[in-house]
């Protein structure tokens, strides 16, 4: 169950920076006090394939051969967090203004 609520973290987050996007590693740095790495790759990779992010993969701007993964919330993923869609892999925490 706690691969939920880091998923409905890692959206969250990308949805605060919309539009823009992330790296993996500026994800890492984020969450990895919290979650272990394996785990917060697992959980975009999951995100990805269902269709709530999207990845796109750039080359590395000095290393030759390297990629670099940047992960966008999709408007799948904003509908899931406005509560239009629903999906029990993920955990939405209600905002507290």
């Amino acid at each position: 169950m706690r691969d939920n609520a880091i998923r409905g973290k890692l959206l969250d987050f990308l949805h605060d920076i919309y539009p823009e996007g992330a790296d993996d590693r500026s994800i890492l740095s984020v969450f990895y006090q919290y979650h272990l790495a394996s785990d917060i790759e697992h959980s975009l990779e999951y995100l990805n394939d269902k269709g709530y992010i999207s990845r796109k993969d750039v080359p590395h701007p000095y290393r030759k051969g390297e990629f670099i993964k940047l992960y966008k919330i999709s408007p799948s993923g904003i509908d899931l967090l406005d509560g239009i869609a629903v999906d029990p892999g993920i955990a939405i925490f209600p905002d507290k203004a």
